[in-house]
């Protein structure tokens, strides 16, 4: 009788280590699994673990040109040239000469800063032999009244649109084509506005926002006058500017032209990289200076995490799930923070990618934009990973 009491007393005991109560809260001791531990970390990169790098897309390769006028962050002049023209139109297996009846010239207007009124955009003829090599003085001393080929006066309420000129009659020798210059058209573009501004427009690698070269034509035949047309692609484009900013290595720079990106890497603690589940990651980047921009023109950060971490030319993720982006607006000094846990997922389990991101400016090598961060080298101005996490339960009491 002894033993079936002590196990009746220990089975009662059993039964009311962890059980519901229904009219009353729930007990559960620490035997039971119950209690989420959640915390927090600041991880800062290792001296000397983060660099930028400069020369990735130069100006012309984006998808825009700058154009500024007495603007404060940079004095900006675009030039694009065609591709030639020929002597001659072809039908069928003959060649017959030409008149040209006119001549229709397209830029496309994608950003300005609709707070400046008075927008003008100017049209000059360039020499036909530019190419990557011009400077700032060489487009600047061009832009002379004998060279002036059209202009575009762009209304206030406009903020992008697609503007063509028509020359004809005797403005066709404004843009008329020397034999010397191979059927080779050259334009470059300047602006003015009731007070200093920017402006982006289409380039040659801008796609349908690219600059457009159209003839008009007239041939003529042994008996009739057939109307055709040559449509002339931009295959360059550049802009220069007369003060480009020095590039800064103790700095993370990112944007400009040529665009410079920055590699962040962290120390990554074993627990966050095999036992803990990551509940939110937040990436903080301290700006040194008031980023400079076009109004209304907004840039964006973005972070990717490193495939492998080879310096300069590191591979990035193109998975845009894994990005994350933050917008950057003309002015500002607050730190920018960029969500990315889910990139910080990549950097754990048993064959994790390199605790490291990858930072562009995006527009790369056409935004007004050029952030500068602080670096692990920069007090009081040092990247910050701020990661929340949460631990694996102990389901066994010590």
């Amino acid at each position: 009788m002894l033993r079936t009491l002590t196990l009746a007393l220990l089975g009662a005991a059993g039964l009311g280590a962890c059980q519901e109560k229904l009219a009353s809260p729930a007990e559960c001791p620490d035997l039971c699994p119950g209690n989420y531990d959640v915390r927090d970390t600041v991880l800062a990169p290792a001296l000397g673990a983060d660099s930028s790098f400069e020369g990735y897309v130069v100006a012309g390769q984006g998808s825009s040109l700058r154009v500024s006028w007495q603007f404060p962050a940079s004095e900006d002049r675009a030039v694009f040239r065609f591709v030639a023209r020929p002597d001659s139109f072809a039908i069928g297996d003959s060649i017959y000469p030409y008149t040209i009846d006119s001549v229709a010239l397209g830029v496309t207007l994608l950003a300005r800063d609709s707070t400046v009124k008075g927008l003008t955009i100017y049209l000059y003829r360039m020499p036909a032999t530019v190419d990557s090599t011009v400077s700032f003085t060489d487009l600047d001393t061009a832009f002379t009244a004998a060279n002036l080929v059209d202009s575009v006066v762009v209304p206030d309420s406009i903020l992008t649109d697609d503007f063509q000129r028509m020359l004809t009659g005797a403005n066709l020798a404004r843009v008329a084509i020397p034999p010397g210059d191979s059927g080779v058209l050259a334009l470059g573009v300047q602006i003015r506005a009731n007070s200093g501004t920017g402006v982006r427009i289409g380039g040659s690698a801008g796609g349908l926002a690219a600059p457009t070269f159209v003839t008009y034509i007239q041939v003529d035949q042994t008996d009739t006058v057939v109307a055709r047309t040559f449509t002339r692609a931009a295959n360059f484009s550049r802009y220069v500017s007369q003060n480009p900013p020095v590039f800064d290595p103790d700095l993370l720079t990112v944007g400009g032209a040529p665009s410079a990106r920055t590699i962040l890497r962290f120390p990554w603690p074993d627990l966050l990289k095999d036992s803990a589940q990551l509940v939110r990651a937040t990436l903080e980047l301290i700006p040194t200076a008031p980023i400079p921009g076009l109004n209304g023109d907004t840039a964006f950060v973005q972070a990717r995490p490193l495939l492998a971490d080879l310096g300069s030319k590191s591979p990035a993720s193109s998975d845009g799930l894994f990005f994350s982006a933050a917008p950057v607006t003309a002015g500002q000094t607050d730190t920018v923070r960029l969500e990315v846990r889910r990139a910080l997922v990549l950097w754990q389990g048993d064959d994790p990618l390199p605790p490291a991101f990858l930072l562009q400016l995006v527009p790369e090598g056409s935004s007004f934009s050029r952030a500068t961060f602080g670096s692990s080298r920069t007090p009081g101005f040092v990247p910050r990973l701020r990661v929340t996490y949460a631990r694996k339960f102990p389901f066994e009491a010590p």
